[in-house]
């Protein structure tokens, strides 16, 4: 599992003040399973890039299990701070109803990016449920590394809506959903997306003119991509539609770990945010630095609280030592959890 993933801030080139605070969580208990499922979902109001069907989405879900399904054993130290057991496709844990979080990955990842924060959220009496906004090679009509959904980044707050509706349709989930205790999460670009999700609007002149340079390594690829949508009618529409509003009302709070694309969004942008928002960055991250993302977006967001931790949080440029890089997200975990324990009430 690699967490460096450049933001889409660098790749569109194409055409209430907000407190800081630094906490430290308490230890919680956690529950003895977590049950994990994937589903694939679509978006019948949007086709696909091929134009040959809906739009699809497919998913990873963790949530509170008790027995059943295929037990699996986790050691992945980047993501997680010691080994994890996971039940595939277990029994939902007794019969209560579970907050819901839509979990949202970074530039050039997918669903599975997302497990650290799923699977902690899910061990303390949540459902989560983290979409691969890009789909295959095929689909997304793939010549370079860039996507067609990387390119068109405003198609993401889209797919937490359409997620969520199919969540709440879900025949093995909907009735198990508290629908007064749903949010979002999202970590770089997937950050930008639940900021999205709770009202922003994005300028795009404002993004083209701010956002940095290209590396070299990447500019070739954005011209191969420029050159095959410059007359493609799919993307033609998806365009006309990215400074909208995507503001989904069933989302009650976001948290957004090292947010991108900050400068695209104005002070304009971000007024009609009305839930609350906590954001998180590490005082390391040159992926999507400080001042241009996290603290523009908590300037800007009526009654937003930053918290600054140390490193890089995400955006791993240096190389980690055994379970460092695991321990810093389980600690960026707790802080999901509690800011959604206080927010999402009924």
């Amino acid at each position: 599992m690699i967490f460096i993933h450049t933001t889409l801030s660098m790749l569109l080139i194409l055409h209430a003040n907000a407190g800081t605070i630094v906490t430290k969580p308490q230890a919680l208990p956690t529950l003895e399973r977590v049950g994990v499922t994937t589903r694939e979902f679509a978006d019948t109001a949007r086709s696909n890039w091929l134009s040959t069907g809906p739009r699809p989405l497919r998913v990873i879900i963790w949530y509170p299990s008790e027995v059943g399904g295929k037990e699996e054993q986790i050691q992945d130290p980047s993501q997680f701070s010691k080994p994890v057991s996971l039940l595939h496709d277990g029994k939902l844990s007794s019969s209560q109803k579970y907050p819901l979080i839509v979990l949202s990955h970074g530039s050039g990842g997918d669903a599975l990016q997302m497990r650290w924060i799923g699977y902690y959220l899910s061990s303390h009496g949540y459902i989560a449920v983290s979409v691969s906004h890009s789909g295959t090679a095929e689909e997304e009509r793939q010549t370079a590394p860039l996507t067609l959904s990387e390119y068109c980044m405003w198609e993401r707050p889209q797919d937490i809506s359409a997620v969520l509706s199919n969540m709440l349709a879900d025949p093995f989930f909907s009735l198990r959903i508290d629908t007064n205790r749903i949010g979002a999460a999202g970590f770089s670009l997937g950050g930008a997306t639940v900021i999205w999700s709770a009202g922003a609007r994005l300028d795009l002149e404002q993004l083209k003119k701010n956002a940095p340079a290209l590396p070299p390594f990447l500019q070739e690829p954005l011209k191969k991509v420029i050159e095959m949508t410059k007359n493609d009618p799919r993307v033609q529409q998806s365009t006309t539609h990215a400074g909208n509003s995507f503001k989904d009302e069933r989302i009650k709070a976001v948290f957004a770990l090292a947010p991108a694309i900050g400068y695209g969004f104005t002070a304009e942008g971000l007024k009609d945010i009305d839930i609350p928002v906590r954001i998180v960055v590490g005082d390391a991250d040159v992926i999507t630095p400080l001042a241009t993302n996290a603290k523009h977006y908590a300037d800007h967001i009526a009654g937003a609280t930053l918290t600054i931790l140390p490193g890089e949080l995400g955006h791993y440029t240096k190389e980690a030592s055994g379970n460092e890089r695991g321990v810093e997200l389980e600690q960026v975990s707790k802080l999901a959890f509690e800011f959604f324990e206080k927010t999402l009430v009924d």
